[in-house]
């Protein structure tokens, strides 16, 4: 059966109004806690230093309670019930918005620790049933309170360069705050060109890209000149196809060799060093440590006095400071996970993403989405969600 009759009419288009009474809600009251107890039978089979985790064992008690809240709603029959669900649902989606922040904090720690262990495999499937009951639930919340131009989540004519501008008017402070520079964006092709797609997935792809292109022409630009000498800048390219619309980001951060060019698409995968960050804060310790001493030496503390401060001390206030430095520059680059569900979001709804380096000058980043209205290909491919249901139960 082609996702026409799946995805589109059964995910977004279904809850229009236009089917029986609450049958919105009879099939989501169905469905939903077969999704969730799948992904928690996922995670219960993952090594046990996995499942002990504090950040992944924060997402298994996430689903479990969203589980047991939908799972023990009471049948739809009423006005109040409906209210009452639709409540419960909006309620559930916020306690899930941090999942992928900890599913990736997780991951790195488990591989701190132990790491021979992948869980690609997981992970893939994880975020591919995430991102489909996440439409669902989002879905059914917005045909609630329908909005001028949007069917469910989906934006009808949305236009890529404003996002585009609005990401990178994010983005620009951020670096800026952090390297001291930023590049400007250039903006080339078509600027009137129209995408009918969801919102914030369009978003959280295109920041991805482009946190990608900030930082690498940043540091590559700082490690070869002075601040002064002027930033190359990121070209975001737009072009309009007939059933598709493509992005095209172009750096000049140097590149990335092409035994690297795989690795990028692995999860928890990141040229950025994060142990590098405890190395620091021992370094502050000692310094710290050695400047109160000296303090002391020269007449500023009573010499009578045991030193106040151990070392143990400033490990602690050299780790907090560059722990808040490292959750700004997290949202810059850290966690290796933005490329990896950049291409899982745009394959979902039948797009892609391709990487084309140069190594030595510089990367181009291409994403193509293509429109989420019947007739084109992203309603006639099958759903993943649903292939990875029939590979479960088939396997079971």
């Amino acid at each position: 059966m082609k996702a026409v009759d799946q995805r589109l009419e059964e995910a977004l288009f279904r809850f229009a109004g236009a089917c029986a009474a609450w049958a919105a809600e009879r099939w989501l009251r169905e469905q939903l806690p077969i999704r969730f107890a799948r992904r928690i039978e996922d995670i219960l089979q993952l090594p046990h230093v996995a499942v002990i985790n504090p950040q992944m064992n924060s997402i298994l008690n996430t689903y479990l309670e969203t589980f047991e809240v939908i799972h023990s709603s009471p049948p739809i029959r009423t006005e109040d019930d409906e209210r009452v669900f639709l409540q419960a649902i909006a309620t559930q989606l916020e306690k899930h918005n941090p999942g992928t922040r900890l599913i990736a904090e997780g991951y790195r720690e488990v591989r701190r620790l132990y790491p021979y262990i992948r869980l690609d495999d997981f992970l893939h499937d994880h975020f591919t049933t995430r991102i489909a009951t996440r439409i669902l639930m989002d879905n059914y919340v917005e045909m609630r309170s329908p909005k001028e131009g949007y069917v469910g989540v989906v934006c009808q004519n949305m236009q890529p360069l404003k996002i585009v501008q609005e990401i990178a008017g994010e983005l620009t402070p951020l670096t800026r705050s952090l390297y001291g520079c930023a590049p400007e964006v250039e903006y080339r092709g078509n600027p009137d060109c129209v995408l009918d797609y969801i919102p914030r997935h369009v978003k959280y792809m295109v920041r991805e890209l482009l946190k990608n292109a900030f930082r690498s022409t940043v540091e590559r630009h700082l490690s070869r000149s002075t601040v002064s000498d002027p930033l190359p800048h990121v070209a975001v390219e737009l072009q309009q196809g007939d059933i598709h619309v493509i992005f095209k980001i172009s750096d000049q951060g140097g590149g990335m060799p092409k035994r690297m060019q795989r690795e990028a698409w692995k999860y928890g995968w990141t040229t950025v060093n994060t142990d590098r960050s405890y190395r620091e804060a021992w370094q502050y310790a000692e310094d710290a440590e050695e400047s109160c001493s000296w303090d002391r030496d020269r007449g500023h503390g009573d010499p009578s006095k045991p030193l106040q401060k151990s070392r143990i001390h400033f490990i602690f206030v050299g780790l907090c400071g560059l722990r808040s430095l490292r959750l700004r520059r997290s949202e810059l680059a850290g966690y290796g996970f933005g490329l990896p569900l950049t291409r899982l979001h745009a394959q979902y709804f039948g797009g892609d993403v391709f990487m084309q380096a140069l190594p030595g000058h510089g990367t181009d980043l291409i994403l193509i989405l293509t429109h989420l209205k019947a007739g084109t290909p992203s309603t006639e491919i099958d759903d993943l969600s649903t292939l990875l249901y029939k590979k479960e139960v088939k396997s079971s």
